[in-house]
């Protein structure tokens, strides 16, 4: 084996080769050449040796993949500027590549997370997806946190009310805003405007507008609320009564108290003496004193009946209702009180009552009586008085003198009725001859009944086709009165006057039509007024009970639920029969009551006109019916059919319901009796409150679902 052994080269012998190797021209050395050498180990083992890394390529290599790096980030990040809100806050941007760079980043398009913070600021945390633009902006705004609010008062309670002014429309700014009373602390206040309100009990409420600035900053409120009180004297003679402000015991008389600027209830008490009452006020900071209080001894009080009861009663001349009642009368002086009932004398009573004074005084009337004999045919015959029956109907009767509703009935016959006031002192024979009731239908249908109430009903036969509304082209016209054509084949009757308050009160003894600006509706003989349109249907049924008649209008719990259409009952005239009856004149439709012209006739209508001009506010000049309200029926001329009042006095309820629904095939409508349901009922005619184009055409259609002091209503029922 051949030994490969060579010397290994020494320090010294390589510095040596260095040294010796220079430039032979310059003098500069130059890089020796080193010739590679076998290398053998000393333990005489040898070992196959790897390529060795040159720390200058790969430090050269690695610079040039970090530039190119970088240039590639150059090339592919965008620039991203960030506008902060409020600008003093941080940013962090994480979850990606970025370079903050002055004002703006340099980030590749991807997914960032984003925090930023400052102080009073909730933190912000929020992803973004940056895009492929090359400049890109973001807001960034930080909400503020909550502010918090103390609030002081003066008085020490004073109840606060806060509102946020951004949400005082909302259905949220609309509830409740009362925080609670001072002293008072309101934490986590959305930052914004609010509207502060102060108010206690006897104070001027004070409102401010309070600016939350949030940050969680506690920002402090003083409140001084303004007294809204007076001081006032109070005398009373005699001294020592009790005083009561809005109901609380204050002390007594004499005695200074507080009232308020807007005024209080202020009552005096004193065992024996009636209540003083009076509303004061004084403005606030001020003093007065009120003049002496004289206190009334307290009145007597008694206990008034009548037999029979129900006798109306006056008090010097006043009228204070009907038996029985408690009066109240001054004590230590005569009263005197009048009684008085239909079909009875007055009587008069005299008397004085103590202070304090109970009694019970009952005083007994005397009937003012006439005589009635009834001789009736066929025998059998049996009476009813007012409904009640009084066996049979041949005898002698003693009967108050006021109106008697007579009939007389048999089965197989047609009743016969009577309204009557017997006279004291008179006897009256009525002879009576029920027709069976084969000769009533054989004989001519009546051209007059009259109704139990004593009212009388005209017949009429229109079978004629006419027109109801008005031409488009007519002055006043409404949108409602679209013609149409009707026919009407059945015969009716109908009232030739409107019900009166006395033929009312037979149904519904206590109703009152009351009174118009002082002036009085409730006269017997006025139109009966204040009634809804159930109550007049209810009132026919009533007078068909007492005929005998099956009711037209069907009742059920105190409800009209429908018609019997083929009754012979008593009912409201249709729309169709008032308005012929109203308008039919020479075959054709009459726009006004009395001609063509807006301005009536002398007396012809009761209007609104001159006599009630100081009570309505709109009248008819150069007009006068001598009536400011409703007159009496039949006080003016009846139109060419013998009715009364159908353009005037009062507007009436009519049968049907209220539509405006158009007739398009233009065929006639026979007998109509109107929708079958609605809301409203239809109102014809004008009233002493009308005075206008419009309303005082007999063609005006008006509706209503409640009683008026101008319309009341006239009865009609079929013939057949």
């Amino acid at each position: 084996m051949t030994d490969n052994k060579t010397p290994s080269a020494t320090p010294d012998t390589i510095n040596q080769l260095t040294d010796q190797q220079t430039d032979q021209q310059t003098g500069h050395p130059i890089s020796p050449t080193i010739t590679p050498i076998d290398f053998s180990p000393l333990d005489g083992t040898q070992h196959q040796r790897g390529p060795q890394l040159r720390p200058v390529p790969v430090l050269i290599s690695l610079l040039l993949f970090i530039a190119a790096a970088l240039l590639w980030f150059l090339l592919t990040a965008r620039s991203v500027e960030f506008k902060l809100s409020p600008t003093t806050a941080t940013l962090d941007v994480s979850a990606g590549l970025s370079f903050h760079l002055g004002e703006r980043y340099l980030m590749r398009p991807g997914e960032f997370q984003l925090t930023a913070n400052a102080p009073g600021y909730f933190e912000l945390q929020q992803a973004l997806l940056v895009s492929a633009e090359d400049q890109q902006s973001y807001p960034l705004t930080l909400e503020k946190m909550p502010g918090h609010l103390t609030i002081n008062g003066e008085p020490k309670t004073v109840q606060i009310s806060l509102q946020n002014k951004l949400q005082a429309s909302s259905e949220d700014g609309r509830q409740d805003a009362r925080r609670g009373e001072t002293p008072l602390t309101l934490r986590d206040l959305p930052p914004g405007s609010y509207s502060l309100k102060a108010e206690a009990e006897r104070y001027f409420p004070q409102s401010m507008a309070i600016d939350i600035e949030g940050l969680d900053i506690t920002q402090q409120v003083d409140i001084d609320l303004q007294a809204a009180w007076g001081h006032v004297q109070i005398n009373s003679e005699p001294t020592g009564a009790e005083i009561l402000v809005n109901g609380k015991s204050q002390g007594t008389t004499p005695l200074q108290i507080n009232i308020l600027e807007s005024g209080e209830p202020v009552t005096l008490l004193l065992p024996g003496y009636k209540a003083w009452q009076q509303t004061l006020s004084v403005t606030a900071g001020e003093q007065r004193e009120w003049p002496l209080v004289e206190l009334q001894a307290v009145d007597g009080l008694l206990a008034l009946s009548s037999q029979p009861e129900g006798a109306g009663i006056t008090h010097n001349g006043h009228y204070l209702g009907t038996t029985p009642l408690q009066i109240e009368l001054p004590p230590g002086k005569p009263q005197q009180l009048q009684l008085y009932l239909a079909g009875y004398y007055p009587a008069s009573h005299a008397l004085t009552v103590a202070s304090g004074e109970r009694r019970q005084l009952k005083i007994a009337l005397k009937p003012k009586l006439g005589k009635l004999k009834i001789s009736a045919q066929p025998a059998g015959a049996q009476l009813y008085i007012n409904g009640n029956a009084r066996g049979s109907a041949n005898q002698s009767l003693k009967l108050l003198a006021r109106p008697q509703r007579i009939e007389v009935r048999k089965a197989g016959y047609t009743s016969h009725f009577a309204t009557l006031t017997p006279q004291p002192g008179v006897e009256r024979l009525l002879r009576i001859n029920l027709p069976t009731e084969a000769q009533t239908r054989a004989a001519s249908i009546p051209a007059t009944i009259t109704a139990p109430s004593g009212q009388k009903l005209k017949l009429f036969r229109p079978k004629t086709i006419f027109s109801l509304g008005a031409s488009r082209r007519e002055q006043g016209r409404r949108a409602n009165e679209i013609l149409r054509k009707v026919s009407l084949q059945r015969p009716f009757y109908l009232s030739s006057t409107e019900v009166t308050n006395q033929q009312f009160h037979q149904f519904q003894g206590q109703h009152s039509s009351n009174h118009a600006s002082g002036k009085t509706l409730n006269q017997l003989q006025q139109p009966v007024v204040s009634v809804t349109w159930t109550s007049a249907a209810q009132f026919c049924n009533w007078l068909s009970q007492q005929q005998g008649l099956a009711p037209f209008y069907i009742e059920e719990d105190g409800k009209i639920s429908g018609y019997a259409t083929e009754s012979t009952g008593y009912r409201l005239p249709t729309e169709a029969e008032w308005a012929w009856a109203a308008r039919w004149q020479q075959g054709k439709m009459a726009k006004f009551p009395w001609g063509t012209s807006l301005l009536p006739a002398h007396k012809s209508s009761n209007i609104a006109d001159r006599s009630a001009a100081k009570i309505l506010p709109r009248v008819l000049n150069g007009y006068n019916d001598g009536f400011a309200v409703s007159a009496p029926v039949a006080s003016l001329p009846t139109n060419n059919k013998g009715l009364y009042d159908m353009g005037g006095n009062v507007a009436e309820w009519v049968n049907d319901y209220y539509s405006i629904a158009a007739n398009a095939s233009g065929s006639v409508e026979t007998d109509p009796l109107g929708p079958d349901k609605g809301q409203f009922k239809i109102v014809r005619g004008a009233s002493w409150r009308h005075s206008g184009m419009t309303e005082l055409r007999l063609s005006f259609r008006d509706y209503s679902e409640s009683a008026r002091d101008d319309l009341g209503f006239r009865i009609a029922r079929y013939a057949q």
